[in-house]
């Protein structure tokens, strides 16, 4: 699209420039000349050469002498006369610090970086919106709640009080002492609590200059803001309303040419020169309103590469350790454990062997050889259906929020992307120690020589057979406490030693045929710690999923709808389990000069599925941080 530039300024203004809707800054030749210690302008960088002459000499309204005479006050200081600044030109000097101060705030927001708060969950539980943090009464995780329809509402709606949640660990219903009594007298089982009150989204600082500045495309898997481009009543939707700017945040997917598949709630990509070439944008060139519709839904051509992801053209996306960490999503912590209903916790069992509890949260292997590995196995036990395992699905407080029109989400797709982590104490550095993750036919292990501290990753699959395939050194070969995570992600295999990874970003291997889950895997021991001779205590046991992306929203239907309908995780003959094999997918190209972009909270986001792409020219740069609350403050991942 052209550039549109707003007026030109007289030729008197100090530092005229003009910004395009590109957000690429060009200067108007009536500026004043550069200073000689500059280099002339190049290219279109003479309002950079502008700024920062201007920069250069700014500073001396904050370093400038207090007096207007300062050779005749150093005189009169060494003669001890008494000199008396006239308070005119006092109060002058403290109005040109403020006027330069608030300049130069105002060029950084508009050129380097700019404060935004987050208001909706479409990318929790990465950022946060307005939400209510509920501490569960029954096992004391302490886990947010959605709550921007009771606090911002969009669309100029009625607030819609929430009143409601479930706590994602121990199942536990919840609802506040001012829920409706209908929903108290329906729900016997719900405990009630006092309304915890709401609290504002996260505060983010966005760096608006990384992708202009230095002419480069964002990165997959950034943190972009961008302008809104519409919906499907464009143009009464768009980059503003009412005036207001529509700023948006997600996580950007695809990159310009690309086409992106969702299959199984994992992403995929066919990169421009082995996938499809489409016309639009080459006639979008000789067509303004052609141009200026580009990132519309129907530019997507939706599934015409259906063919191409059944070859397996397509390649996996995958996220690098920090991704996983910040996208990793809780499934149970078993440092928090059901007080009302202890048998609905009580998911972490162990077999014959040397294995015996430690206290209310913990295990102890007593060192003996018994000749094979004994096993810690995990059952996904859920309160509402006793004594019976299901599978893991997409699951998350946040989304759990009950209000008047919205139920709690309680998963309804399988997620085989695990990760377990856990403190192990080593009494006596001997034997084997060995972390385990099951997907479909597949069971993939990290297995730790506890004498040499070598760690061996093995792929086990479902005729029996270890497949080896790799090994590396660690620091896990003496006495002491160790912080293990082991991660099967994106296809993937990633290792963390303390925080460090011994694997780098992990061990990618091929995926199998058949996707779908196993009942003697995903069913029955979904994750596992084993010991073979050695005496190990474990402690701090987590089990996180990985982040689950619908096709909702896509074809048709709504994003927190299931990919399989009918899904039952508990029942592995009528549950449709067979369609996970070969589960649905959609395909979504993404024109030249536009992205892709996805909330990390897919069933509860309004993103590119729904609406389409965004042009590079709404593009407004990348979030780095958190900065309030402190609590949550850090690097966006």
């Amino acid at each position: 699209m052209a550039d549109e530039h707003t007026s030109p300024p007289p030729a008197h203004s100090a530092v005229p420039f003009t910004i395009s809707s590109a957000a690429t800054p060009s200067v108007n030749n009536n500026g004043p000349a550069p200073s000689p210690g500059l280099p002339p302008p190049a290219g279109g960088k003479s309002w950079l050469s502008a700024f920062v002459l201007w920069l250069r000499s700014a500073p001396r309204l904050l370093v400038r002498p207090t007096s207007p005479y300062p050779a005749r006050d150093a005189r009169a200081q060494t003669q001890k006369q008494p000199h008396s600044i006239p308070r005119g030109d006092s109060v002058r000097e403290v109005i040109e610090t403020i006027v330069f101060v608030v300049v130069l705030v105002l060029l950084l927001k508009s050129f380097a970086a700019e404060a935004f708060v987050i208001p909706t969950g479409s990318m929790a539980e990465t950022l946060l919106g307005y939400q209510k943090e509920v501490t569960c009464p029954d096992c004391g995780l302490q886990f947010p709640i959605n709550c921007s329809q009771e606090v911002d509402p969009s669309d100029g709606a009625r607030p819609t009080h929430v009143y409601a949640c479930v706590c994602p660990n121990c199942r536990q219903r919840i609802h506040f002492a001012n829920a409706p009594r209908e929903f108290g007298n329906s729900n016997k089982d719900s405990i009630a609590i006092s309304d915890p009150g709401w609290n504002s989204g996260d505060r983010v600082l966005v760096a608006k200059f990384v992708y202009d500045l230095f002419k480069k495309d964002p990165n997959r898997l950034d943190v972009v803001v961008f302008k809104y481009p519409g919906g499907n009543d464009f143009p009464l939707s768009g980059p503003h309303r009412n005036h207001v700017p529509m700023n948006y945040i997600k996580r950007l997917i695809g990159l310009p040419g690309e086409t992106i598949a969702i299959c199984g709630g994992k992403l995929y990509y066919l990169s421009p020169d082995k996938g499809p070439h489409y016309e639009d944008y080459e006639k979008a060139q000789l067509n303004p309103e052609l141009r200026a519709t580009l990132w519309k839904k129907e530019h997507m051509h939706i599934d015409e590469a259906a063919d191409l992801f059944r070859k397996g053209q397509f390649q996996i996306i995958r996220k690098d350790p920090e991704n996983i960490l910040s996208m990793m999503r809780l499934v149970f912590d078993n440092d928090h454990l059901s007080r009302s209903d202890p048998a609905s916790t009580d998911r972490w069992k162990y077999e014959e062997g040397g294995w015996s509890a430690l206290g209310p949260h913990g295990f102890r292997h007593d060192g003996r050889d018994s000749g094979q590995t004994d096993w810690l196995r995990y059952r996904h036990l859920l309160r509402e259906f006793p004594g019976r395992p299901a599978l893991i699905t997409d699951v998350m407080g946040y989304n759990t929020y009950q209000s008047t029109g919205h139920s709690p989400l309680l998963g309804d797709n399988w997620v085989g992307d695990l990760i377990l982590e856990c403190e192990a104490t080593l009494d006596d550095p001997q034997g084997e120690l060995t972390l385990e993750l099951s997907r479909g036919v597949d069971r993939f292990q990290a297995q730790w020589d506890l004498r040499t501290g070598i760690c061996t990753l093995v792929r086990i699959a479902n005729n029996g057979e270890p497949q080896k395939l790799e090994s590396k050194p660690t620091a896990v070969r003496k006495q002491g406490t160790y912080r293990l995570r082991f991660a099967n992600v994106d296809q993937r295999l990633v290792v963390w030693v303390d925080g460090d990874l011994p694997f780098d970003n992990g061990v990618a291997y091929a995926p199998p045929e058949d996707l779908g889950p196993r009942k003697e895997n995903d069913l029955e021991k979904p994750a596992s710690i084993g010991v073979r001779g050695a005496s190990v205590a474990i402690h701090k046991l987590k089990l996180f999923r990985d982040t689950y992306y619908t096709i909702g929203g896509a074809k048709q239907g709504m994003p927190h709808e299931a990919d399989i309908h009918n899904f039952d995780p508990l029942d592995p003959d009528r549950g449709h389990w067979e369609e996970l094999r070969d589960p649905p997918f959609v395909t979504l190209y993404v024109q030249p000069d536009h992205f892709l972009c996805l909330g990390d909270n897919s069933p509860e986001s309004s993103d590119g599925r729904s609406w389409g792409a965004v042009p590079r020219r709404l593009l407004l740069g990348r979030a780095l941080l958190v900065y309030y609350p402190f609590s949550r403050a850090g690097r966006i991942r």
